[in-house]
């Protein structure tokens, strides 16, 4: 809760500056975030090194600080219905690794990112084959899908520990200094083999629980990555979140001209570096908008 006796501008700021200085923390609290490209739109799931090596050095001309894979480098992800839990390198599509990759993009001065979706699972995936008592479902019924994917159980300590070794393993591997962190599914079916039938109410807690356990020990130990939380955009723009994802990706909506009013609400209660302000392709791919460019005259 907040109060002003100066007004509207007044009580915004008072949010802006508790979200800055006593939630977001870590190293890009107070820091100029940097600008960056994303492939997604450019590629979707078709690309390989070179593919992403001539966005980078278009992007570098600009001045731009960063590029960010997105989905499909991982596993056998080359469309939305496999590989989501199998976190290693597709080395079909980028054969040298994300090291390789990286090094490339660093050397035309613009650092490198990656995107994660942890908390989901396909059932085409190796991790499913090997372990689909880790999906949430309830039992001998069929598991509610959504974008052909289900949910990994974030109360068991085991999918934990193997999301961290995972993910670290991916991390170490290449100079990463971004982490994307989407999340692109509502939850439902709310049952977990490790709660006792009476207990099962507090399955919705214990899920947030480990997922915070979790972010703790990857923030504290890859403490020079920034790590942007995503839910289909800013589903989950949350002060929990914000904890650990000093950033937001605000919405997937990256029309240009409705973004101006989406990052105009937003910023009645986040701080203008708490949230990311994406535009993408014309025609627009969410809305089919041409926007005409400004003509200065």
């Amino acid at each position: 809760m907040s109060f002003s006796k100066k007004g509207f501008e007044q009580l915004s700021h008072n949010f802006h500056k508790t979200v800055r200085e006593h939630i977001c923390r870590g190293k890009y609290q107070l820091a100029e975030r940097p600008v960056l490209i994303n492939n997604w739109e450019a590629t979707y799931f078709d690309f390989d090194e070179k593919k992403i090596l001539k966005i980078a050095e278009q992007a570098a001309l600009l001045g731009v600080d960063m590029l960010v894979l997105d989905d499909g480098w991982f596993g056998k992800r080359n469309d939305d219905c496999s590989g989501l839990g199998d976190w290693f390198v597709n080395t079909d599509k980028l054969k040298g690794g994300l090291g390789s990759l990286a090094e490339k993009i660093n050397a035309l001065g613009m650092k490198f990112g990656l995107w994660f979706e942890p908390e989901m699972i396909s059932e085409d995936s190796e991790l499913y084959r090997t372990h689909p008592e880790w999906a949430i479902h309830i039992p001998d019924r069929k598991p509610n899908r959504s974008r052909y994917q289900l949910l990994l159980d974030m109360t068991r300590a085991d999918v934990r520990h193997y999301l961290y070794n995972s993910i670290s393993d991916v991390l170490k591997s290449a100079d990463i200094s971004y982490v994307k962190w989407d999340m692109n599914r509502s939850i439902c079916d709310w049952y977990s083999a490790c709660l006792e039938s009476g207990n099962m109410g507090e399955m919705p807690h214990r899920y947030v629980l480990g997922l915070y356990e979790l972010l703790e020990r990857l923030t504290r130990d890859f403490p020079d990555v920034l790590f942007e939380g995503c839910s289909g955009g800013g589903g989950r723009f949350d002060a929990g979140m914000l904890y650990y994802c000093p950033q937001i990706w605000c919405s997937d909506d990256t029309d240009a001209i409705e973004r101006t009013v989406i990052q105009y609400g937003t910023s009645f209660f986040y701080p203008i570096s708490a949230v990311g302000s994406h535009v993408s392709a014309v025609p627009n791919h969410q809305t089919g908008r041409v926007a005409a460019p400004f003509v200065f005259t």
